[in-house]
Formats: C-alpha cells, sequence, structure tokens
C-alpha cells in the first residue's frame, strides 16, 4: 500500500499500535532529518512539543484501533526553518478480518510538507480540460503559486497573452477566478 503511494509521490509509513514504525516509503524517506526522523524505529520529534503530539497520536490510535469502523487522526510537526509536516492517521478495524484493507493495529500515516509546491500534471491538465500546452503551463504555474507577472516572464510572453490564455482556462475549466481554479486543480494532486 505505501509502495503505492511512492509511486503517486505521496509520503507514507505504517505504524503498528505502539507507535513502532512497520514501514516507510522512499518519498517519507526524503522527509526525515534534524527535526522529524525514525529513532529506535519509532518517530523523533526534535521540537519537545511535537514529541507530545506524537505521543497523542499513539495514544489515540492505540483508543480507536480498538472500535469497529474508519477513524481518522491528525497531527503536526513543527520544524525550525521550514513549515511544518501534517501526519494524517488512517485507523480501519471492522468486525471481520476479511473487510479490513489495513492489518489489525496498523496505522496508515500519510505525511504532507507545507514546504513542498503542489504540482500538476500539465499532461492531466491538458487531457481533462482540454487544454492547450500553453494553456496547461499557465494553469500549472499558478497552482505552483506564480503570479501572472511571474508567468509571463517564465513564459516568455507578454502580460496581454498570459490574461488572454487565462481568460481561456477559466472558460474550459468553468472557473471565474485564479482561486477557483487553484482550488479546482489541487483536486488532482
Amino acid at each position: 500500500m505505501i509502495d503505492a503511494l511512492d509511486l503517486l509521490g505521496h509520503p507514507a509509513v505504517l505504524m503498528d499500535r505502539n507507535g513502532f514504525i512497520l514501514a516507510v516509503n522512499d518519498s517519507a524517506s526524503k522527509l526525515f532529518d534534524d527535526d522529524l526522523s525514525v529513532k529506535g524505529k519509532r518517530f523523533f520529534a526534535a521540537d519537545p512539543q511535537s514529541r507530545v503530539r506524537l505521543d497523542r497520536l499513539v495514544s489515540q490510535f492505540r483508543f480507536h484501533s480498538s472500535k469497529t469502523g474508519r477513524m481518522p487522526l491528525q497531527t503536526v510537526i513543527t520544524r525550525r526553518l521550514r513549515r511544518p509536516i501534517v501526519i494524517d492517521a488512517i485507523v480501519q478495524r471492522s468486525e471481520r478480518a476479511s473487510d479490513n484493507s489495513l492489518a489489525e493495529g496498523v496505522a496508515l500515516l500519510i505525511l504532507t510538507d507545507l514546504n513542498e509546491m503542489p504540482r500538476v500534471s500539465q499532461a492531466s491538465v491538458m487531457e481533462i480540460f482540454g487544454l492547450t500546452r500553453a494553456q496547461a503551463r499557465l494553469a500549472a504555474l499558478l497552482v505552483e503559486g506564480n503570479s501572472l507577472q511571474e508567468i509571463a516572464l517564465d513564459m516568455k510572453i507578454s502580460s496581454g497573452t498570459v490574461r488572454n490564455h487565462l481568460k481561456a482556462v477559466f472558460l474550459r475549466t468553468g472557473t471565474k477566478r485564479q482561486a477557483e481554479l487553484v482550488s479546482l486543480l489541487c483536486r488532482l494532486l
């Protein structure tokens, strides 16, 4: 399961109900540094408050793993020089083992590095919305947080051409504002 998430570029970890790390995909390994690491098969956070939050996550996991159903849990790891890492834990327990997509007493942890810029596949945007290559490039640059002026410089086109491309993107995606467009495209991530 975590290898499949790795193919999609999603950092993922499997953790048992005692807080021991069972498996880490390559995308998650790349996030480990002085602020967040694995020591003795457990997560270690340099920030004391983050360590408390990790302990609370494990305690919540223990509590919820004994209940039927799916329970999402979340915590945040504070980093000194960068934005935080958000950890979403998916705990699932069913009454019948055959219904359980996760092994008994195992949580799937999805890590989100808030420093990472989202990357929308231009090919996907072209296919889904019928955009031209230039329109898809503009849309991808908007998702990355670039201004229209920065996009004009990056694409080596005039501001007027950028605005014309943007109007066409709005039309083809059924959006009216840049924020609405970015929100739509982020659903493709």
